[in-house]
């Protein structure tokens, strides 16, 4: 059985590594067939981003591609500036073509959070974050701008989420000193950051927007490469069918002993259960002393001109150990507690109430508590 699965993980394995090196070269080749620029821009490529930033007394420039390299920059002083002097930065680097437009705002003014969540969730992940952030944070939906990026989590089944906020009343304030119409805005950047484990935050709005295809030609790729990769799979598929009925029954083999295993599991749990509370009761027995053997410790101990009317064994207050509460007539009640402290037995006696003279009895009426000892105090007394 264990070399017929193994024989099936191999089969398996050869005939993904097969398909995915396929589909790897029916793209290399696809991609070949045209200019280097319009290779890039099908795979989605050949995008600029335009970023404004005030700084100091001017405005800056900063040309950036969609990996947010930099490509080109320029300072342009704030009496000299205006969209004008945009267009004219744009003209001289021909970069007016699949243009977004963004501005950069000073790290203290975006919050970023960092969250781990379960795998289960990517189809969701829009809707997670956004409630997480109501839940979770003063900020509300219709006062910020927020985004977020994934990165590998090094435990399994598990996504890192980067989530960034500001408030659109900085977003406004920047827009109005850039004279920036706010319909063109379709980013918002900080100073990238060092760290290369952490994203670099960037706020893109219209996020329903990002990552749609207009282009028949990328239409027309993707559906290439799903044909292609549908003539991988069917030949896949011919070489798994004359393991099709091998495989079912492993299924039903499988199956079967899942259920046996199980069973077997859980009558082991539950005896492994019952073990561990008869350990316990066992080990409590050894440790304190019952009740009978306070019981008679505390009848060799009192003297004979002294009885109880009284006697509890109780749990001591904030302690795991036990301590005896009794109460009584006796001819000198003082000497009990001395009585009580000389016992292998008890430790800490002491009166709860003053010593009174009934005038029924004749006789001194006490209440004494002391603290119950171990096993060993309970076996001294028995010898």
């Amino acid at each position: 059985m264990w070399s017929q699965l193994t024989s099936l993980q191999w089969l398996m394995a050869a005939g993904s590594a097969r398909a995915g090196k396929l589909g790897r070269w029916w793209m290399t080749e696809f991609l070949a067939l045209f200019p280097s620029a319009v290779s890039k821009w099908l795979v989605g490529g050949g995008n600029l981003a335009l970023v404004l930033e005030p700084r100091g007394d001017g405005v800056r420039l900063e040309l950036m591609d969609e990996q947010r390299q930099h490509l080109d920059s320029a300072t342009v002083r704030s009496v000299d500036y205006s969209p004008a002097a945009i267009e004219q930065f744009l003209e001289a680097r021909s970069a007016h073509r699949n243009l977004a437009v963004g501005i950069r705002l000073p790290r203290e003014q975006v919050f970023e959070r960092k969250l781990v969540l379960p795998g289960e969730i990517a189809r969701t992940l829009d809707d997670v974050v956004l409630r997480d952030l109501t839940a979770r944070t003063p900020f509300r939906a219709h006062a910020v701008y927020h985004d977020y990026a994934t990165t590998r989590s090094p435990v399994p089944g598990r996504i890192i989420v980067w989530q960034w906020v500001t408030r659109r009343e900085f977003v406004e304030d920047m827009m109005q000193r850039l004279q920036l119409d706010p319909a063109k805005l379709a980013f918002i950047d900080v100073v990238p950051t060092k760290n290369g484990d952490e994203p670099t935050p960037r706020i893109t709005l219209n996020r329903d927007d990002r990552g749609r295809r207009s282009s028949w030609v990328r239409t027309t790729a993707v559906a290439l490469t799903a044909t292609a990769m549908m003539i991988a799979a069917s030949d896949l598929g011919l070489e798994l069918m004359s393991q099709r009925v091998m495989l079912d029954d492993l299924d039903h083999q499988l199956i079967a002993a899942k259920a046996r295993a199980e069973q077997v599991r859980g009558a082991m749990e539950k005896l492994e259960q019952k073990q561990a509370v008869l350990l316990r009761l066992r080990s409590r027995k050894r440790e304190q002393p019952g009740l009978l053997d306070v019981w008679e410790e505390t009848t060799r101990v009192l003297p004979s001109h002294s009885w109880l009317t009284e006697f509890r064994l109780v749990q001591a207050p904030h302690s795991e150990d036990r301590q005896v509460t009794m109460a009584g007539f006796s001819a000198a009640a003082s000497s009990l507690v001395g009585l009580l402290d000389r016992s292998p037995m008890f430790v800490d006696a002491s009166l709860t109430a003053p010593i009174a003279l009934d005038p029924g009895e004749q006789r001194e009426r006490f209440a004494i508590q002391a603290r119950v000892k171990g096993q060993s105090g309970s076996q001294q007394a028995a010898r």
